[in-house]
């Protein structure tokens, strides 16, 4: 191959990389705006008759309770499956809440001074997984959770099949790393693994702040195929065949 092709070869294989960078980090923000920082749309309480301790200041989703004016749960109307989560928290000190994938499985909320480490401490699967390491700020600081989260699979008859797995990012940070979840946690909503349920927040332990809530749905059939397209070398090979070789100058 001639210099001037080697170059030319050269430019427009970095291009491409820095397109496909690009694309991929435009990716991680996109996604649904669960909260729309003006009012409760597309919210409901869990509990209908419950008091309504959750309101909107500032752009900021609060939820306000005391021991004598006990809060409630709220979920969003929309329901979801595999799934990038962002959203962002501010706990009190002494503060407990919690982010309910599906309405199943609890990521916990709450102040965790301290290195020590827990099944209940913030970021915690509660009572399922602790994390590797305790990332947290100090009680009324923003901190943040990326998540990804893949739901149960079922059979035909609704066992489960495989086990949900999660990975959680606090604060920028990998603090589980694809884990399986061995069932709902306490606290869940009652329903079956492995269908799409909604994304609740835990609101009846005490106040607690939330804000950027962004979702953003993963599809199921692109690992099937990728299956699909492992499975079938012969094609690859057919592939091959019909490429010639460049002639060096």
């Amino acid at each position: 191959m001639g210099m001037k092709k080697f170059y030319l070869l050269t430019a427009v294989v970095l291009a491409l990389c820095f397109v496909a960078s690009v694309s991929l980090a435009g990716e991680k923000v996109k996604g649904a705006k669960l909260f729309n920082g003006k009012d409760l749309t597309g919210w409901k309480l869990r509990n209908p008759d419950g008091r309504q301790s959750w309101s909107v200041v500032d752009g900021v989703l609060v939820n306000e309770t005391s021991h004598d004016k006990p809060g409630t749960d709220i979920c969003t109307v929309k329901k979801f499956g595999d799934c990038k989560l962002h959203i962002e928290f501010n706990v009190p000190k002494g503060g407990n809440s919690g982010v309910y994938l599906q309405g199943l499985y609890e990521v916990q909320v709450a102040d965790s001074p301290g290195p020590r480490l827990g099944p209940g401490m913030c970021g915690a699967i509660y009572g399922k997984i602790v994390p590797s390491v305790n990332v947290c700020k100090p009680a009324g600081e923003w901190q943040s959770f990326d998540i990804m989260f893949r739901q149960a699979r079922v059979n035909e008859s609704g066992d489960v099949v495989e086990k949900a797995r999660i990975t959680v990012m606090q604060n920028g940070k990998k603090i589980i790393d694809n884990k399986e979840i061995d069932g709902k946690t306490g606290g869940a909503l009652p329903g079956k693994e492995g269908q799409p349920g909604p994304l609740m927040l835990q609101g009846n332990h005490s106040s607690i702040q939330y804000r950027n809530i962004m979702l953003r749905p993963i599809s199921r059939s692109i690992p099937d195929k990728i299956k699909k397209a492992k499975a079938k070398p012969a094609r690859k090979k057919a592939v091959l065949k019909t490429l010639k070789p460049v002639k060096s100058k």
